[in-house]
C-alpha cells in the first residue's frame, strides 16, 4: 500500500500532528533549525516532508512518545520551502499537519565548531572567559588552603 492510499484510509480515523518551527520560521543562512511534530496519540513513525517528498523519517522508540524533533542545518537557500509532518500508527497514516513555510535570510553565519543536536546557539567567548576566571579563582583558594594545612603541619612538627 503506497503512503497516499494509505492517507487516503486514515483520514477517518486519525488526526492530523501539529507542526511548530525552532527558533523560528525565518533562519539566517548558516544556522540550525528544528521541526517539533506533536501527534494527539502515540505513534510508530513521523515523517517529515518538504512540499509533497518525505525527507526525514523518524520511528518512535519510547511506547508513549507523542513528539518527534527533526534537525535541519546548517541551513541555505536550498532548505527553504513549504514543510508539514504525518505520523504512522498501526500501519494507518494520519492526516497531514498545517503547512509551515521556512525561510532562510542571507545572513551568513560561519560555524566554529559542528553544531550538537538540540543546541541552537553555542557559548560565547565572553562565557568562556568567565568561566575561566571562576576556574582560576578556585585553583587559587585551593592552593592557599593546601599552603595553610602544609604550614600548620611543618610548624607542628
Amino acid at each position: 500500500m503506497s503512503l497516499h492510499s494509505a492517507t487516503v484510509v486514515a483520514l477517518e480515523s486519525l488526526l492530523s500532528p501539529s507542526i511548530s518551527a525552532d527558533p523560528g520560521l525565518e533562519i539566517p543562512q548558516g544556522h540550525s533549525a528544528k521541526f517539533v511534530c506533536t501527534s494527539p496519540v502515540e505513534y510508530d513513525t513521523f515523517c517529515l516532508e518538504k512540499g509533497s517528498t518525505t525527507i526525514m523519517n523518524k520511528k518512535n522508540d519510547l511506547p508513549s512518545q507523542k513528539q518527534a524533533i527533526f534537525h535541519l542545518g546548517p541551513v541555505n537557500e536550498d532548505t527553504a520551502g513549504s514543510y508539514q509532518c504525518l505520523y504512522e500508527k498501526e500501519s494507518k497514516w494520519s492526516q497531514r499537519s498545517k503547512t509551515l513555510e521556512l525561510k532562510v535570510t542571507s545572513e551568513d553565519v560561519t560555524h566554529t565548531s559542528d553544531p550538537v543536536p538540540g543546541v541552537t546557539s553555542g557559548p560565547t567567548l565572553q562565557s568562556y572567559k568567565v568561566w575561566n576566571d571562576v576556574r582560576m579563582a578556585l585553583a587559587g583558594v585551593v592552593l592557599l588552603v593546601l599552603g595553610a594545612i602544609i604550614g600548620e603541619a611543618w610548624y607542628n612538627q
